[in-house]
């Protein structure tokens, strides 16, 4: 890698700590999209990075060329930090969530301005948040996201046949086709199409797809049809190849706000 340093405003979506003092830094920006950057003395002192580096922090930094595909982070500014959403368990996991999977689906060194963009307003609305968002927020989150790396669920037709159902604003019709959601097939299904899948209500996928066309701020406060939570997120895991590993904690906890006279666990 060579060329001059390029300043970036860039939100830090993980690191990792590397040889006694130094961390290597994952951060997405819109210009260079996921880069991992080597920030020297970042365990060793407080004071060159502050709370800059902090997961989900929105941050001004310089990134100068290093070996490989690996940048050297110089001077880090602090953007906005996120403090809102670190006072409440489920809205920090969300947070965690949210970039992993912006991340997971960028491309490093390519421009993605759209998926920092998204990352960027979920991690603001989150830290103005009073409370957790109803559950089409992270629907919304998840489908914009897969939308912006350009595997835009099916939601509205079949992914096999390419058909809609006879009657699909009518979930209770007795025309309508059954329907699942096949998380490798990219989106709904019809059971007679693709047989073996669970049955999902016509209903959920289409209040999804008003999700996934909806402004982030317009869904915290909007709840879903029933219908399975976790099914975008399949999907994200299947493009990805392997398990998002703050869903693991994010799972339970959303269980517990939803019934919290039957805590999961």
């Amino acid at each position: 890698m060579s060329g001059p340093p390029r300043q970036q405003p860039a939100i830090v979506v993980g690191h990792v700590d590397y040889a006694e003092r130094d961390r290597i830094v994952r951060l997405l920006t819109p210009d260079l999209g996921r880069v991992s950057c080597l920030a020297r003395g970042a365990r060793g002192s407080r004071h060159r990075y502050g709370g800059a580096l902090d997961t989900g922090n929105k941050i001004q930094a310089v990134l100068r060329p290093g070996r490989g595909d690996l940048w050297h982070l110089g001077e880090t500014t602090l953007v906005e930090g996120r403090s809102g959403a670190r006072a409440d368990l489920v809205r920090l996991t969300l947070l965690a969530y949210a970039c992993e999977l912006c991340a997971g689906l960028a491309r490093e060194h390519h421009p993605e301005p759209r998926l920092y963009g998204l990352l960027d307003m979920a991690s603001l609305l989150l830290d103005t948040m009073t409370a957790p968002p109803r559950a089409a927020f992270r629907a919304g989150l998840e489908s914009k996201a897969l939308t912006f790396s350009g595997i835009t669920p099916t939601l509205t037709t079949c992914a096999v046949c390419n058909q809609a159902d006879s009657d699909s604003a009518d979930s209770s019709s007795a025309d309508s086709d059954p329907v699942g959601f096949d998380p490798t097939r990219g989106g709904r299904a019809h059971l007679r199409c693709q047989p073996g899948l669970r049955a999902v209500p016509i209903a959920w996928t289409l209040a999804v797809e008003a999700a996934r066309q909806s402004p982030l701020r317009d869904l915290i406060d909007t709840d879903l049809p029933p219908g399975p939570p976790w099914a975008l997120s399949d999907m994200i895991q299947a493009h990805l190849g392997r398990a998002l590993n703050s869903r693991q904690i994010l799972a339970p906890l959303e269980q517990a706000a939803a019934n919290p006279l039957h805590p999961a666990g």
